[in-house]
């Protein structure tokens, strides 16, 4: 994510230093068999995505993959002007302006990575397994970068205002509401991986 804290571990990693200096305690339950590898039930109250709605994400996926980039930066654009604390979570954009980040190399960076999360978990989405572990993966990822939980529920409205102007009139209610569920389903599994990490 660009933290500080993330950028003082990767710069430990570097220099083949122990990053861990405690051992983190693990409050899990006991493991039943549907759990992850930490112990956590991602599908316990896992939030509604019919096979309808996957269909209709995929269809207008193609449509957006052409301008992914451009959908990118504005879904952070959107982020940051409405929850500036987002902004300031990224030592790399912390007091950045709206124009500079516009033209932020990072920023573009950032935002293909995020993107492109979302072009793999489309591309499994009819494998749950796969795209649970990429989810939690990144939820555990971004537990390093010492990101907020609550930002994960961000994310999925902000996209959606940047998605609109590229459907065009395509855009609906039952679309938006497909594209929200994903990134419902998307947030819960990150924040899964980031409460019991």
């Amino acid at each position: 994510m660009g933290c500080l804290y993330s950028t003082k571990r990767k710069d430990a990693m570097r220099k083949n230093k122990n990053v861990n200096t405690q051992p983190r305690k693990k409050y899990l339950p006991d493991k039943t068999g549907d759990e992850n590898d930490n112990g956590n039930n991602i599908e316990k109250n896992l939030p509604d995505f019919t096979d309808e709605q996957k269909e209709l994400v995929i269809e207008s996926w193609k449509e957006i993959k052409d301008d992914m980039d451009k959908v990118g930066i504005q879904m952070f654009m959107k982020l940051f002007a409405s929850h500036p604390d987002v902004q300031d979570a990224f030592t790399t954009f912390k007091g950045m302006s709206p124009e500079d980040l516009t033209h932020s190399n990072q920023l573009r960076s950032h935002a293909m990575r995020v993107m492109g999360t979302v072009d793999k978990c489309l591309t499994c989405i009819h494998e749950p397994d796969i795209m649970f572990k990429t989810l939690h993966d990144l939820g555990a990822r971004h537990v390093m970068y010492t990101a907020k939980v609550d930002y994960m529920d961000l994310i999925g409205p902000q996209f959606i205002l940047a998605i609109q102007p590229v459907i065009g009139e395509k855009w609906n209610s039952e679309l938006e509401q497909a594209w929200s569920d994903l990134f419902k389903l998307i947030a819960h599994v990150m924040k899964a991986a980031m409460t019991f990490y």
